[in-house]
């Protein structure tokens, strides 16, 4: 009997001499495959990069000069009965920006487009930390699925033999039974896992803008730390390195050039007109005599050139509502800046402490905690074998050491998931 209680243990538990999951150094390639067709492929980031060709037509727009006003007209007094009175005219207006309204507009436009272009940074460093914590739950629950696997396999084949035991009076049904039960309540563990798996998965499709039908990638080990970088070093690189900082003073910068603008167009344009008009007019019952003695009605016929400078009279408060709004942008953007720079050192900092903590629990799990909880499983396996313990103490410690197995997948994937935090913080890859 204790020989068949030995077959049954060894088979049941094969799992649960199964190495702790490590950590061990691997290439980030599938995470970057992720992100470099997520900068192909979604559908968000593609319309950014439109709002950066609508930008640039813009700025190309803001160089153009105002057109000339070409006017041309017919004046006659025929409608009304006024014969012989005709005017006809032909002019040209300019009008002339004044206080470099033109530079002005182009200088907004070009910080514009430096707007849209970091804007599509920023999204892509938010895009790239959302795939990778994606990627870190679908891969930690690709591990828990394999070692559901593994239990599940063990445990049927242990549940086999029990069934043959139990029909040859060998042993209780009620062990068959626990048997069961535990078989169960692991496949509906599993199910919910599997549930868990493909909802990152889809998440993935969703971030990466992949067809449903193509399968993604997933490796086999997650992604390591920083290695040997410094925390302060982090720190000085995420100012340097941040799209949302850099936002921000393209923001101060566009405030600026909004308020250079809005004084500009404070300023009056001087347009300038140039006419010629040629006018016809018939004298009634006023005769006169040609060279030859006939006589013939009087007629007028007159050429003019006319020059016109128009200047608008401005009043000083024409503009300052403009002024106002453009000067409360600026103190808000420099407002921002000053919030950034203090912020993303300490964003730095909770990030790194928050990957460390994940380090030493892993630590702690592989060095301390795992072998212990085998040991512990193989105590209980033996006195079981002696007849001292309970089937149900045996299956409550697997359950335990099962647990403390998917505590050390989770303080991986906690550790994948600070990491990238860490990287979001300092605004890059960190190599």
């Amino acid at each position: 009997m204790y020989s068949d209680k030995l077959i049954f243990i060894c088979t049941a538990l094969a799992v649960s001499t199964a190495p702790a999951f490590c950590q061990r150094p691997e290439s980030r390639g599938p995470i970057r495959s992720l992100i470099e067709a997520a900068s192909v492929n979604n559908q968000e980031l593609a319309s950014l990069r439109t709002r950066s060709l609508e930008a640039k037509g813009l700025r190309r727009q803001a160089g153009v000069k105002p057109p000339l006003s070409l006017e041309a007209g017919l004046a006659s007094g025929r409608p009304l009965g006024t014969v012989g009175e005709e005017v006809y005219s032909a002019g040209v207006t300019r009008t002339l920006e004044t206080g470099g309204k033109r530079s002005r507009r182009v200088d907004l436009a070009e910080v514009r487009v430096a707007q849209v272009e970091v804007e599509y940074l920023e999204r892509l460093r938010q895009l790239a930390f959302e795939i990778k914590v994606r990627y870190a739950d679908a891969l930690g629950e690709a591990r828990r699925l394999q070692i559901f696997d593994e239990i599940l396999a063990g445990n049927r084949r242990a549940l086999d033999l029990t069934r043959a035991r139990v029909a040859q009076g060998d042993a209780a049904q009620l062990e068959q039974t626990l048997l069961e039960v535990e078989l169960g309540r692991i496949e509906a563990q599993r199910a919910a896992t599997v549930g868990r798996y493909e909802s990152a998965i889809a998440d993935l499709h969703r971030l990466v803008g992949l067809p449903a039908d193509q399968v993604v990638q997933i490796g086999q080990t997650f992604p390591t730390g920083p290695g040997t970088r410094e925390l302060n070093s982090l720190k000085t690189e995420a100012n340097s390195l941040r799209p949302d900082l850099r936002l921000a003073h393209l923001v101060e910068q566009l405030g600026d050039a909004e308020l250079r603008l809005v004084e500009a167009e404070g300023r009056p344009d001087v347009s300038v007109s140039a006419r010629y008009s040629k006018s016809n007019s018939q004298f009634d019952d006023q005769y006169g005599t040609t060279a030859s003695g006939s006589r013939v009605l009087l007629r007028d016929r007159d050429d003019i050139l006319a020059i016109t400078v128009s200047i608008p009279i401005l009043t000083k408060n024409r503009n300052l509502g403009n002024v106002e709004a453009a000067q409360a942008r600026i103190l808000g953007a420099k407002q921002r800046t000053r919030y950034l720079e203090g912020a993303i050192p300490m964003e730095v900092e909770s990030a790194w402490q928050r990957w460390t903590a994940a380090q030493k629990t892993i630590a702690i799990l592989d060095t301390a905690v795992l072998p212990q909880a085998q040991k512990n499983l193989d105590v209980v396996q033996q006195s079981y074998q002696l007849g001292q313990l309970r089937l149900l103490d045996v299956l409550s410690e697997q359950r335990r050491f099962l647990d403390t197995r998917f505590s050390a997948v989770e303080s991986q994937s906690e550790a994948a998931k600070s990491f990238a935090e860490l990287e979001r913080a300092v605004g890059g890859e960190i190599q």
